[in-house]
């Protein structure tokens, strides 16, 4: 059996384990992380997003931006912005998106 890399998060003092898979994205809100899930409910969760990041498994979450992290297999359109699954366009920062288009093949 595969290894899948759970969360614990506390919403309304309740303790939920998540599969990391679910999270489309996170962002950035004053001191708080903001997680998005594939069901649409927002769980926020105090940590910077660069140690959340850290903590991901590597190659599905990419930053794409000062204030966002994106699961590549939740990403549905790429223009100037890009647009999740659940139908969020999320910006793409200019030091951001030359690494973040290195992950894709362009056809």
């Amino acid at each position: 059996m595969q290894n899948r890399p759970f969360l614990i998060l506390k919403k309304d003092s309740v303790r939920e384990m998540i599969l990391e898979e679910k999270i489309v994205y996170a962002t950035v809100e004053k001191n708080y992380i903001c997680l998005k899930l594939v069901d649409g409910r927002i769980f926020r969760i105090r940590k910077s997003l660069q140690q959340f990041q850290e903590e991901l498994t590597p190659n599905h979450f990419i930053r794409i931006h000062k204030r966002y992290v994106v699961c590549i297999s939740y990403i549905r359109f790429v223009d100037s912005e890009v647009t999740m699954i659940v139908g969020d366009p999320l910006p793409i920062g200019r030091e951001y998106k030359e690494r973040f288009l290195s992950h894709f093949r362009i056809c």
